[in-house]
């Protein structure tokens, strides 16, 4: 009886182990997308190579475009490329 009970049990177990193993592989994966904090910089010229340092952004496009003390009425913001200008667009956090 031990037996057939250990077969009928044992697979439905390893099966539900399976599901909650997938299930934390996926929300840490999704979890390992937020992008890091940035900081983001008001271009002092058109050219974009003086920039003034700023508030925190995010690189993730979420819509709203990062600006000055993150309120709609403030400049906007830009990240810095690999020339160390300012022309990347940055986006509210």
């Amino acid at each position: 009886m031990k037996t057939n009970l250990a077969k009928q049990v044992l697979p439905v177990a390893v099966f539900a182990l399976g599901i909650a193993g997938a299930f934390t592989t996926h929300a840490m994966t999704e979890r390992s997308k937020t992008a890091a904090p940035i900081r983001g910089y008001i271009k002092l010229n058109s050219e974009a190579t003086s920039c003034e340092e700023h508030d925190m952004c995010s690189t993730t496009n979420n819509g709203t475009i990062c600006r000055v003390g993150l309120v709609p009425s403030g400049a906007q913001l830009f990240g810095k490329n690999s020339a160390n200008e300012c022309k990347v667009p940055v986006y509210k956090p």
